[in-house]
């Protein structure tokens, strides 16, 4: 076990104390159709320990967020790897994950930042 291992249990660990609940990663997986009518993606969700809180002001100033988006900080779930086609449900209401953000940026992710824009 390496300290990341050990950090990544602090981490899930303190975002279960400031979780604010409600907080879901929606998964799609394609479904085996033909390429012409490929059918319906199938949805898992994921209960996620996270915070939700507005984007930082950098990400707008820099061009990869809108002030209007969210910012939410979750946990590393084991088994579950995030990309930009997944959804965050946050209260029951759908966002687009537009950046997924992993903490620190090489090695084992310790915290998941994902920015999110409501309308997905």
């Amino acid at each position: 076990m390496t300290i990341y291992d050990d950090l990544k249990s602090a981490a899930s660990e303190i975002m279960k104390e400031f979780g604010q609940g409600g907080i879901k990663i929606v998964t799609l997986t394609e479904s085996s159709g033909e390429v012409d009518e490929p059918g319906t993606p199938s949805e898992t969700e994921t209960d996620l320990d996270a915070t939700v809180r507005g984007v930082s002001y950098k990400y707008v100033q820099n061009g990869f967020a809108l002030q209007s988006d969210l910012m939410v900080s979750s946990s590393v779930v084991d088994g579950v790897s995030p990309k930009i086609s997944d959804f965050i449900d946050i209260d029951g209401v759908r966002y687009k994950i537009i950046q997924i953000i992993n903490l620190p940026s090489a090695g084992t992710a310790l915290i998941w930042k994902f920015i999110v824009r409501k309308g997905g």
